[in-house]
């Protein structure tokens, strides 16, 4: 599978400040699907085709990883506060740790899809000042520049 960041950058970049996460908690497809649903409508299929190319190191590194990796975490946050076994889904507990109370959790939650959102947005912003720079990239396809939430409603234009 071609990604553009590994499991190991979106535990850099998105569960930083002491955080422990094993590798094996981020999958390939967590960051294709984070990718597909969250990046390819802002930035288009082009765009996305030559950055897999390894084209634009630079906007990879500084807007794309970044926005990405926070995408991934906003899908696999809530598998992570919960285990599925035999006994049916169950949260993790040890003598050392206690569950989150659900309204952290809740805030958790608000605090990364806040992040994602800025960080998306910061990466169609720079898109849009810089199209000469991307040929690849049509601001006509970035779904940012048609369509916004704000305060639970929907803009079209």
């Amino acid at each position: 599978m071609r990604t553009l960041i590994t499991p190991s950058q979106v535990l850099t970049l998105a569960f930083n400040g002491g955080q422990y996460l094993s590798q094996s908690a981020i999958s390939e497809a967590d960051i294709l699907a984070a990718t597909s649903r969250y990046l390819q409508p802002v930035v288009g299929q082009s765009l996305l085709e030559a950055l897999y190319e390894g084209q634009y190191e630079q906007l990879l590194a500084d807007y794309l990883a970044p926005a990405l990796a926070f995408a991934v975490r906003a899908l696999v946050q809530p598998s992570l506060a919960l285990r599925t076994g035999e006994g049916g889904v169950t949260a993790p507990r040890t003598d050392a740790s206690v569950t989150a109370e659900r309204y952290a959790v809740d805030a958790l939650m608000r605090s990364i899809k806040s992040r994602m959102h800025e960080l998306i947005e910061q990466l169609s912003h720079h898109l849009n000042q810089n199209a000469g720079s991307y040929p690849e990239y049509n601001p006509k396809l970035n779904i940012l520049n048609r369509c916004s939430i704000d305060g639970g409603i929907v803009q079209i234009f």
